[in-house]
């Protein structure tokens, strides 16, 4: 037989008004009743029904992901922590989440306007978002609420939350600066990421703010991708003028490089040293371990979850634009 809110409303003796309070976490319940009801939905093991609440509540109770489909695999390790972040946030519990991967090569110029005014979705967070997607202004155009992941953009009708970008990427240079490495070269990621600029300009700038010189020759234009940098390494270590140190705008990036080069029969760190970015958990398990600038993935997940939910409710007024710190993160490769 399936649990009614009336079948928690009889067994608490309150109304059914106060259970549905505490399911929805509005509206004002004393802290020992919204225990007991709690205490009681866990015993009966009580499942909303989401088609009865959105008909009476005229949402759709779905929250949609949107992921870009950049690689074969749409879920890697990033990916994972992050959704696992938007997941775990026990605030979005009443919420179903859809997953929308996206091609950002293709498709409608108003597909993310198109889902806006579906009435499928009651809002939206975007994680590798480009900034050349224009499809983003127009659904920024209607309204609707949404958020991006590891995106920045100061505009009234942008939410975001993001890492400090530029000062882990500056971060990563200076330890190896302290190293005594000056022949630093860099993969620099998707350029079409607001992240991966900032991590080029901070590795512009800390070679210049330490009296090193900037050469473009070492800078690796690539994905985010341990393919492609395994590929592009090879070219780097032929090098007359071989560099001593690598770092990478991200760890699969890292990963990639210090396949190559184990596989040419150098030594990491001795003959090279390789810092990565994100410290996905692949970081500490790889040989040898990887240093890393550590940004908190799973937390960029459930502050996304948050604000996008905040949003919805009424709690806070967009534009929403936060910033989570990091950190470095000294392991053995570098």
């Amino acid at each position: 037989m399936r649990i009614t809110i009336q079948d928690i409303a009889k067994k608490a003796q309150v109304s059914k008004m106060t259970v549905s309070r505490v399911l929805s976490g509005n509206g004002y319940v004393a802290k020992e009743t919204a225990e007991r009801i709690q205490s009681i939905i866990n015993e009966l093991n009580y499942e909303p029904n989401f088609i009865a609440r959105s008909l009476s509540s005229k949402q759709s109770m779905i929250l949609g992901v949107i992921i870009f489909k950049t690689h074969p695999s749409i879920f890697d390790e990033y990916v994972a922590q992050v959704f696992s972040g938007i997941v775990d946030n026990s605030e979005l519990k009443q919420y179903r989440i859809m997953v929308l991967p996206v091609d950002p090569k293709h498709g409608d110029e108003n597909e993310y306007y198109k889902i806006a005014r579906s009435n499928l979705l009651d809002g939206l967070i975007l994680l590798r978002s480009r900034i050349n997607d224009t499809k983003i202004e127009a659904l920024a155009k209607t309204g609707f609420p949404f958020v991006l992941v590891n995106f920045k953009k100061y505009a009234p009708n942008y939410n975001f939350v993001d890492t400090e970008n530029y000062k882990g990427a500056m971060l990563a240079m200076e330890h190896l600066i302290k190293k005594g490495h000056k022949k630093i070269v860099f993969f620099s990621g998707n350029l079409f990421e607001t992240n991966a600029r900032d991590r080029f300009k901070a590795y512009q700038d800390t070679l210049v703010n330490n009296g090193l010189e900037y050469n473009e020759e070492w800078v690796i234009h690539s994905e985010f991708d341990e393919e492609d940098a395994y590929i592009k390494t090879e070219q780097i270590l032929k090098c007359p003028d071989r560099p001593t140190a690598i770092f990478c705008a991200s760890d699969y990036i890292a990963i990639g490089a210090m396949r190559r080069i184990q596989e040419m029969g150098l030594e990491i760190p001795n003959d090279i040293a390789v810092v990565g970015f994100d410290d996905i958990e692949l970081a500490s398990h790889i040989q040898p371990k990887l240093t890393t600038v550590h940004q908190p993935l799973h937390e960029l997940g459930r502050n996304a979850g948050q604000i996008l939910l905040d949003i919805i409710t009424g709690k806070r007024k967009p534009p929403v634009h936060k910033l989570l710190k990091v950190e470095i993160v000294e392991r053995e490769s570098g």
